[in-house]
């Protein structure tokens, strides 16, 4: 049987995914026009920043398994 503790982490994972959704929902309901400048530009930075995002990523996964590759081999 569920514990309050674990309810209430449950609950608290749903609002947050929910959030995700809601959040920019309303503010799409309460100012369509904002909301749509403000997507565009995100957009915008997003295609002009693509290779360097990307770049980082790999490098962040890569050091990962380099890392963790490492500590297996000493371990």
């Amino acid at each position: 049987m569920p514990t309050a503790a674990q309810a209430l982490a449950v609950v608290g994972f749903v609002v947050i995914e929910f959030a995700l959704v809601i959040i920019p929902f309303a503010l799409l309901a309460a100012a369509p026009e904002r909301t749509m400048t403000a997507t565009q530009h995100f957009k915008d930075w997003l295609g002009r920043h693509a290779r360097v995002i990307l770049a980082a990523l790999a490098m962040l996964a890569g050091g990962y398994m380099v890392i963790s590759g490492t500590l297996r081999l000493l371990g």
